[in-house]
């Protein structure tokens, strides 16, 4: 029996189309705005999205659908396996700069695969149906030992970045996903699974000499890479020099014969997929990134390599740390947070300074560094000489020393907001500690020798005075100063850099044929020519003053509040050096202070002595682009009437070319 049956729409069908009142109710409103009814909030809002939507929460974004299947045993060629460890050194170095494991390593495929890689687990069927071109094997025994490798190389990384040295989250990523790095694998049973592979490439694998041995080069690379870790662990100083030759050897031979791109039907590419940790626990929702070019990948492994060649030329004189960890600032290479960290471990761990010193070494250090004498002769010579009414301060002394000098050192290797803000909180403590000789100096007997006082008292003046520098032009390497702040700072720099330089001159007097007289008098050239180049920079930015004097006075006070806080209230010895409002006034023309400044750092281009030692070479390689930004500036205007008419726009601020001063761009 035919019927119908009524299938109305609830309610009625008495609708009609409100699309274009809509339209136009939404026309008031401009884009990002938002209407709520009453007592309805965003939080409301927001709650009718239920966890774990993939349109809303980006860590469960969908995975492409499209992307062929990853077989771990997929049979590949040798240039395949070569080709594939060569960017899984990619991937390594891109966590070195700072991304998460999970962007990096761990979308490398075969690091989860290595238990269906396990050769005692490996079907018979495929063993038995692999080409002998293709043979298994270079998947389940040399690709498998290599990934080892990768991993432990990792957890050694690993193990120094925790040490505290670097900031977590800041410098490097430490989050390892519930994802093991071959922790519990010693490093003897991962090299051994390493000289296997080797073995069996030697012994079983039938195939041209040229791609056996340039996948023994990459096993071989790795094993070393391991070693060098783990004497950064373990202390072994006297290992660095033949592994790193051996490294940097094995890295230019691989370099001499770079890879093709994989055919377009290669499995290779499957081995990394970017998008892989989202399927792994973690805190933060992560962002795909590109590895970067071949090339990239072996510069920064080489810089990597830097700082085990250079360690034991370290030896025992703290002015040598202090000149390195000057370098890295010029040098990108050496920003790697494993590198900053080896560094500060190989200058002070678990009590001992140098791994061999006592903290005391460290004030040793100081007094013949700066005035000549040993600590032990100013002990006995105060001891002598003391007149106080209560017993002399030398442990005081002592410790203060050790605290800013060990300090002052380890911050060179900070990331430099970090180091900044380490600056500023230790000039209080540089200032008691200068206040304190003055101290002591005032409450000794008088002395017919010469006396090391007045020579300490300026030594510790003039680190303090250093330390403000650092703080000025690193507010201008981490762009934190506004156009009208840029102008005072550079005036400021100046009136420091003078104070230096006079200090500067007192210590050479008493320093005379050594090699911190040397040392000194390569400074003072330095420092006068950044002084010529700060006058230069504050001249023609004196345009850009517009607000009003009360804004400006303002703006110094909170810029460099360090300078005026309460505890200094509490030393009776006035502070030096200290930004002072009321001096801030115009100065000379530019031009001709550029090109003094260009003069004295081609000057400096081709000085010999002080304290380089082994960065000779680095330390002129630092002058010559200094001497190339004043090159650059040399096109800023001759006169304040010409300044007045100058576009400011063409100077530019960028940490890579210079952290301090800007550059004109040559067109």
């Amino acid at each position: 029996m035919d019927f119908q049956v009524d299938m109305g729409l609830p309610g009625g069908d008495s609708f009609y189309d409100v699309t274009q009142m809509f339209a136009d109710a939404a026309a008031d409103i401009p884009p990002g705005g938002l209407v709520l009814a009453k007592d309805f909030t965003l939080q409301d809002a927001m709650a009718a999205f239920e966890i774990g939507e993939p349109r809303f929460d980006s860590g469960l974004a969908l995975m492409d659908q499209t992307r062929p299947v990853f077989d771990p045993l997929e049979p590949l060629s040798p240039e395949e396996v070569c080709w594939v460890i060569d960017r899984s050194f990619a991937c390594e170095m891109e966590w070195h700069i700072g991304y998460t494991l999970s962007q990096t390593i761990y979308s490398f495929l075969h690091v989860h695969a290595l238990r269906e890689t396990d050769p005692e687990l490996t079907p018979a069927d495929q063993v038995g149906e692999a080409d002998h071109r293709r043979p298994l094997e270079l998947v389940t025994i040399v690709l498998r030992a290599y990934v080892y490798g990768l991993l432990k190389s990792c957890d050694l990384s690993w193990r120094e970045l925790n040490k505290g040295n670097v900031y977590d989250t800041e410098d490097w990523q430490s989050e390892k996903c519930d994802v093991p790095l071959a922790e519990a694998l010693p490093v003897s049973y991962i090299q051994a699974k390493l000289e296997h592979a080797c073995t069996w490439l030697d012994r079983s694998f039938e195939a041209s000499s040229t791609w056996k041995d340039a996948l023994r080069d990459r096993l071989v690379l790795r094993k070393t890479l391991i070693e060098l870790l783990s004497a950064q662990l373990s202390k072994e100083y006297h290992r660095f020099c033949p592994l790193v030759d051996a490294a940097r050897e094995l890295v230019q031979r691989i370099r001499r014969m770079p890879l093709p791109d994989p055919r377009p039907d290669s499995p290779v590419p499957r081995a990394f997929d970017p998008q892989f940790p989202r399927v792994l626990v973690s805190f933060i929702p992560l962002h795909v990134i590109g590895l970067p070019d071949q090339d990239t990948v072996w510069n920064k492994l080489v810089g990597l390599l830097d700082f085990p060649g250079s360690a034991q030329h370290l030896g025992k004189r703290i002015e040598s740390y202090k000149l390195e960890g000057r370098v890295w600032l010029s040098k990108p290479d050496r920003r790697l947070p494993y590198i900053r960290s080896a560094c500060q471990s190989t200058l002070f761990e678990d009590g001992l300074v140098l791994n061999k010193y006592t903290q005391k070494h460290i004030v040793d250090c100081f007094f013949m560094e700066n005035c000549g004498v040993s600590y032990d002769s100013f002990v006995h010579m105060v001891g002598r000489r003391w007149k106080g009414p209560q017993t002399s301060p030398l442990a005081h002394l002592e410790r203060s020393i050790i605290e800013l000098e060990l300090g002052y050192i380890k911050a060179l290797w900070y990331n430099p907001a970090r180091r900044r803000r380490f600056c500023m909180k230790s000039l209080f403590d540089w200032h008691a500690l200068y206040a304190l000789f003055i101290d002591i100096q005032n409450n000794l007997e008088p002395w017919q020798e010469p006396d090391p006082l007045p020579q300490l008292c300026t030594a510790v003046l003039l680190q303090r005075l250093s330390v403000i520098r650092e703080v000025i032009y690193s507010g201008a390497q981490l762009s934190l100063y506004s156009a009208e702040e840029r102008v005072f700072a550079y005036w400021y720099a100046t009136q420091v850099l003078e104070l230096q330089l006079s200090c500067m001159d007192e210590l050479i007097l008493g320093l005379q044929g050594s090699p911190a007289s040397d040392e000194h008098r390569f400074q003072s050239i330095f420092l006068t020519a950044l002084q010529a180049m700060s006058w230069a920079i504050f001249s023609v930015s004196l345009k850009k003053l517009g607000t009003s004097w009360q804004r400006m006075r303002l703006n110094c006070l909170r810029r460099y509040k360090w300078a005026f806080i309460d505890e200094y209230d509490d030393i009776d010895q006035p502070p030096v050096g200290h930004p002072n409002f009321l001096k801030f006034t115009a100065a000379c023309s530019a031009i001709q202070q550029i090109q003094l400044a260009r003069m004295l750092l081609g000057e400096l281009v081709t000085f010999t002595g002080g304290w380089t030692g082994p960065w000779v070479e680095e330390r002129k390689q630092s002058i010559r682009g200094l001497r190339d930004v004043c090159q650059s500036l040399e096109k800023l205007p001759a006169s304040m009437s010409e300044a007045n008419e100058w576009d400011m726009s063409v100077l530019t601020w960028d940490p890579d070319i210079h952290p301090w001063f800007p550059f004109i761009a040559s067109h």
